[in-house]
């Protein structure tokens, strides 16, 4: 059943990025797609650290 959550899709030139990043994936458990989740989320974490709250509407 597929799933109903938002997609993010993202595209590289960096023909290494992927198979590193399925590495990392396997390394801590995760699918690739929650791998990715989770360095964004981590992003945003420290962005918002530096330049405060991003403020967004919600859905």
């Amino acid at each position: 059943m597929p799933s109903k959550l938002p997609k993010i899709e993202s595209r590289t030139d960096d023909e290494l990025l992927k198979p590193k990043l399925k590495k990392l994936a396997r390394k801590n458990g995760r699918t690739l797609s929650r791998e990715v989740e989770q360095i964004l989320k981590r992003y945003v974490e420290q962005y918002e650290k530096t330049h405060g709250e991003i403020k967004v509407d919600k859905p």
